[in-house]
């Protein structure tokens, strides 16, 4: 099973995709956490194995790249790479993917990606079986990250302006909700205590998860 957590920077992806995985851990699922840099885990992803280099010169490098659409591709084969191998062998097993392909492509289309082209290129990913969009007021991501910015969360503006965060944060977010609106994603107020957050997000999981049985079950009698 595949979980996607969708949202803009400072949404509360990477806290919410630790805390999911945890909780359904203590209930006994198998659940495993990842995100794009896990191509840097020898154990995750063996087949990335030639980057011998740190996430920091990762990073440097990637925003290096001379186009929006060189930058987009490496992080989809990042991620295509990372959950093909963790998701190998064991059909049980919850894969939580920190922000997924949703965010980094809303930020490449808006920075000059062909949007129909990056489209079809994520349809090459494995297909969520959920989809959590986490929505925030742009003014209430400003407020979480005050002096933590970075240019690519900003629109490219080096000085991270804040003013260049809430505009870039706005178009990702326009994104976001048209494919949401479209795609059927789960929406979630982010904004919501962390404690409830992962009771509600758990109780998704096995919801699908029951449903899933249910049609297995179905399939199998007739």
């Amino acid at each position: 099973m595949l979980i996607a957590i969708a949202g803009p920077d400072g949404a509360g992806k990477s806290t919410l995709s630790k805390t999911l995985a945890q909780g359904l851990r203590r209930r006994g699922f198998d659940a495993v956490r990842l995100d794009r840099f896990d191509i840097l885990d020898a154990e995750v992803s063996p087949a990335s194995a030639f980057i011998a280099a740190d996430v920091l010169t990762v990073r440097q490098a990637v925003l290096a790249m001379p186009s929006a659409s060189a930058r987009l591709l490496f992080i989809l084969w990042s991620i295509a790479t990372t959950v093909s191998q963790v998701a190998t062998g064991d059909p049980d097993r919850i894969i939580i993917h920190d922000s997924y392909w949703m965010k980094h492509t809303a930020a490449e289309i808006i920075f000059g990606a062909d949007e129909q082209a990056a489209l079809t290129a994520t349809s090459l990913l494995p297909r969520p079986d959920l989809v959590f969009h986490f929505k925030v007021p742009a003014e209430t991501l400003l407020a979480r990250k005050p002096d933590d910015r970075v240019p690519y969360e900003c629109g490219m503006d080096p000085l991270c302006a804040p003013e260049s965060f809430l505009s870039h944060q706005r178009k990702i977010q326009s994104l976001l909700e048209d494919w949401s609106r479209r795609e059927g994603w789960l929406e979630v107020d982010g904004q919501q205590p962390l404690e409830r957050l992962e009771a509600d997000l758990i109780g998704h999981v096995e919801a699908h998860l029951l449903n899933r049985q249910g049609a297995a079950r179905a399939r199998a009698l007739t």
